[in-house]
């Protein structure tokens, strides 16, 4: 008898064409091997955001990226990214131990906050990830994962997406550190309840409440909020989406938003429409740390650039900010600022016009002694003479590397004027 493949089996193999073609990569974790995705053109000479996406219950990372649909943008949008499965229960369906309610049906000792944090840490050993911008999606039990999460890592995580998720009843302080927390939720979700329900005898919050914790996690107002109307699915009658936004007085770097989806279902839809999708990374884009974006300060110049060092300073189009490190001399000769050598240095562009950049965030040059990815000292490429006010450096802009020289001019502002500027070809 012929069999035939049903429709699902077509896309499941339609997925893993797609994927393949994708530059997929493995990172071993204590729970085995992980696929990264990186665009197209990765280059150890830029530093990229990270998404993470959190599938639902019974759900594996293929089946979730098969409902979102992320690795169709992460060329245009320039990610890398993971789509990481649980572990699996007794019943075969994979899952994550994200709160009492969802989704951990059988008492296992699963650690999946641990082992989220391990291949995200993982990943950034592997890859050059931009550390001000990490990102977590999550679905339903993935939503409830993304927000235990978040409120564990504040620090780590720029922003999470929980669609269809929940947060919990515990009573806990606020964070140390803000977050930016979206919740979606459809009003006639029958899964995990827009007013809030139980599961096997747990109680979970609705979506109200959920977003309403989360402002007081980071200390937004519950009072001041901004309410707006949006239109994200034609096929529901007027603006169906309600969007309230807690963000006056918020902890820096952290707010709480929540869409209302009126007659919307389970999840922000199955499978996710590409302008929903092409939504949510805009929304994610927009929210970041303010922090350093790694380590220690600079890239790995292009392999064919033939420079002899091993680390120069970059244009982060992430931020607009150039990152990079620069020797303190005197006469020459290797001088201190308040007892500090190499300072690592972040400049903005005050005006590409006239060019002129402005120190907006200093420290110590890689104050924890880290090693690059082969296992050497960065080496530190700019200068600055102090009898002068000269400011030498070598900086990668996109594709292209520089030779350039700032005049220090207002002591004050921390402003530097362009005086000389040599591409380097390679």
């Amino acid at each position: 008898m012929a069999k035939y493949l049903s429709l699902r089996d077509i896309y499941t193999l339609l997925f893993l064409f797609l994927i393949n073609d994708l530059y997929a990569q493995q990172i071993l974790t204590s729970r085995g091997e992980v696929h990264i995705y990186t665009p197209d053109g990765y280059s150890e000479s830029k530093r990229y955001p990270l998404l993470l996406l959190l599938h639902g219950y019974g759900f594996d990372g293929e089946t979730a990226e098969r409902i979102w649909g992320f690795t169709e943008s992460i060329d245009k949008y320039g990610f890398i990214y993971i789509n990481p499965s649980g572990t699996t229960d007794q019943a075969q369906n994979p899952f994550w131990n994200a709160t009492p309610a969802c989704c951990n049906f059988y008492n296992s000792t699963a650690d999946d906050i641990s082992f989220l944090f391990e291949l995200i840490q993982e990943t950034k050993t592997k890859f050059t990830i931009d550390d001000n911008h990490i990102y977590v999606v999550g679905d339903s039990n993935g939503g409830f994962m993304a927000l235990e999460f978040a409120y564990q890592f504040p620090e780590l995580v720029a922003a999470v997406v929980s669609s269809a998720g929940a947060s919990h009843f515990n009573s806990r302080n606020p964070l140390d550190k803000g977050v930016h927390i979206l919740q979606i939720h459809g009003t006639e979700d029958i899964s995990i309840l827009y007013e809030g329900g139980t599961i096997q005898g747990e109680i979970y919050p609705g979506a109200i409440a959920t977003a309403t914790q989360w402002a007081k996690y980071n200390e937004c107002s519950t009072t001041d909020i901004d309410i707006s109307y949006q239109d994200f699915f034609p096929s529901l009658p007027d603006l169906e989406t309600k969007v309230m936004l807690f963000n006056s007085g918020c902890l820096e770097e952290g707010s709480t938003e929540l869409w209302t989806i009126v007659g919307g279902g389970h999840g922000f839809g199955r499978p996710v429409t590409t302008s929903n999708r092409v939504r949510i990374i805009n929304w994610l884009y927009s929210k970041t740390k303010s922090g350093w974006p790694a380590k220690y300060n600079g890239i790995t110049p292009p392999n064919h650039s033939q420079l002899e060092l091993n680390n120069i300073g970059y244009y982060n189009i992430n931020d607009g900010i150039i990152y990079s490190c620069l020797r303190v001399l005197q006469n020459g000769e290797t001088s201190t600022i308040d007892g500090v050598e190499q300072f690592a240095i972040g400049f903005e562009i005050s005006s590409t016009a006239e060019g002129k950049i402005r120190a907006v965030k200093s420290r110590q040059f890689n104050p924890t002694n880290a090693l690059t990815k082969y296992n050497e000292r960065p080496d530190c490429s700019g200068s600055f003479e102090m009898n002068t006010g000269i400011y030498s450096d070598i900086i990668l802009l996109e594709e292209n590397i520089f030779e350039a020289a700032f005049e220090l001019t207002n002591t004050k502002s921390l402003e530097l004027n362009l005086i000389s500027i040599r591409r380097i070809p390679y």
